[in-house]
């Protein structure tokens, strides 16, 4: 089932941020498309990376796709360690 694309400033479902690079050749909506293995960051998640996706047939740069719901992994502040899934998704009319 198609899902929304996801871009770098997407947040999970921790309130943490997709911060990139991202794949800056592909912009939806004017902001580059994220992709499998860049970086989040915010008050949950201090080095999270995005590191599942579920469009592994769509590459860009040679990465696979991020898209709604795909997997954060990282760590709090405290050490302990982080998943999540990014959850908030503005380009919901741009499946992939």
């Amino acid at each position: 089932m198609p899902t929304p694309i996801a871009t770098i400033v997407n947040m999970t479902g921790t309130a943490d941020v997709a911060v990139g690079p991202g794949a800056v050749k592909y912009l939806f909506k004017g902001l580059p498309c994220a992709c499998l293995g860049d970086a989040v960051a915010g008050p949950l998640c201090v080095s999270g990376v995005i590191t599942m996706t579920t469009a592994i047939n769509k590459i860009f740069m040679g990465r696979p796709v991020a898209n709604m719901g795909s997997l954060v992994t990282g760590v709090s502040p405290l050490g302990v360690p982080v998943a999540t899934a990014l959850t908030v998704c503005h380009n919901v009319n741009i499946l992939i």
